[in-house]
């Protein structure tokens, strides 16, 4: 029986479009449908009886994970606490299209609209939109003209910039094939892993072999290793402290289908 390959999206910030774009990213880590297990209490050390904490998670059928405790003697689970999840992205072979930060570059000659990627700054003619887009996109963008002082499709700089939450499909240039999927800790991470999320190697030594990664706290700092890279980069995304919570996330690897060309 032929498996039906299902497409969803997912956002991406224009650091992380980047190293799509340059071959360096092929994997990704997420919370989204974890939050239930991130905010339970952690104990490393039983308080009592009732003190459960989560040792790992384990894919019971495809896309379908189940929690299991340290604590747990008899395939028991706490009260209160679901320890069923189903992986929001999907399953090995299935697609993600990318979002991206982006806003309208110019209405086409035809009355189409071409996208701008605010990531790289490229163009591209988006012909699938569905005319009522194209339709608000245009009223939009004048709108934007006419609060500027701008003559129509003159300055596209004034136009006003879309989070990639708001990315029509049709926009959508770049499309992944989910490789694995595994549900672990944070700070689980390989350096192989770490390198595969996409962080920028800014420095390094032929003579020593050193390497240096980029801080995305700081621009002028740098990190000797790519999983402290890799943490500074999901601080930047989630909030300061926020790897140092470890939380449970989907690491999905992927591969770049497509990538549509201007």
């Amino acid at each position: 029986m032929k498996t039906l390959v299902k497409e969803r999206p997912i956002p991406f910030s224009p650091d992380m479009v980047l190293a799509l774009l340059r071959g360096w990213k092929t994997q990704t880590s997420r919370t989204r449908g974890l939050e239930r297990f991130n905010g339970w209490p952690d104990w490393r050390i039983p308080l009592d009886e009732d003190a459960w904490e989560i040792d790992y998670f384990s894919e019971e059928e495809p896309g379908i994970w189940r929690a299991f405790f340290y604590y747990d003697k008899r395939g028991e689970f706490p009260e209160g606490l679901n320890p069923w999840v189903k992986c929001p992205y999907g399953v090995k072979d299935d697609r993600l299209w990318v979002r991206e930060p982006w806003k309208v570059g110019t209405v086409l000659p035809w009355g189409g609209i071409a996208v701008e990627y605010l990531a790289d700054g490229a163009r591209q003619a988006c012909p699938e939109f569905p005319p009522h887009i194209v339709s608000r996109l245009k009223e939009q963008s004048l709108e934007d003209c006419r609060k500027k002082g701008v003559a129509p499709w003159l300055d596209p700089s004034v136009l006003r910039k879309r989070q990639a939450r708001f990315m029509p499909r049709a926009a959508s240039r770049i499309l992944l094939e989910i490789t694995d999927i595994e549900l672990k800790r944070l700070k689980a991470i390989t350096w192989q892993e770490a390198d595969a999320e996409g962080i920028e190697q800014i420095f390094y030594d032929e003579e020593t072999s050193a390497t240096g990664w980029r801080n995305y706290l700081d621009p002028e700092g740098m990190c000797c290793r790519s999983g402290d890279s890799f943490f500074t980069l999901w601080d930047s995304i989630n909030g300061a402290g926020a790897a140092e919570k470890n939380p449970w996330v989907w690491m999905i690897k992927f591969k770049v289908l497509e990538i549509k060309k201007i």
